[in-house]
């Protein structure tokens, strides 16, 4: 069972969109022009995913596709900490002009305690999975400046 942990910071994540405007699908076009609008942000972030992956793919095609389908992704990713490591806290870099929401939840398993942190993006997003001791937990959740800090007690 999967437990969520509060991310203090996170409040005001995607609030960039109007809060008026409706989210059904029997929106006017006026509506939908200003929705659009409203998250033009994310072309700027589209753009620089794009060339990300053409500068990936301008390599050989076979490393390219390997890199691109391993855990070791930039977008998923699994890391075992020992309780030295865990005690230091972790940091994860996001892209919070294009972040709409984060997700921060722990789950005991095989002796080891799983926090797993999901960005989802407009075109994508990340997973990252973190392995700690069972004995230790996510102390607090802090994002600022684009950096989502986990202490762990």
């Amino acid at each position: 069972m999967w437990r969520k942990v509060e991310v203090e910071g996170s409040k005001t994540l995607g609030e960039e969109l109007d809060d008026n405007l409706d989210r059904g699908l029997d929106i006017d076009a006026e509506t939908m022009h200003q929705r659009f609008l409203a998250d033009l942000p994310h072309l700027e972030s589209a753009k620089s995913n794009h060339n990300e992956v053409l500068t990936q793919i301008s390599g050989r095609i076979d490393e390219s596709k390997e890199h691109s389908r391993s855990l070791d992704s930039q977008s998923v990713a699994f890391e075992e900490l020992d309780r030295k490591a865990a005690k230091a806290g972790f940091d994860i870099d996001l892209d919070t002009d294009s972040l709409t929401e984060l997700s921060v939840t722990t789950s005991i398993d095989d002796g080891r305690r799983l926090v797993r942190v999901i960005a989802p993006e407009r075109f994508g997003g990340m997973i990252r999975t973190l392995s700690v001791p069972a004995s230790m937990d996510v102390e607090s959740a802090i994002i600022s400046d684009g950096v989502l800090h986990l202490n762990f007690d």
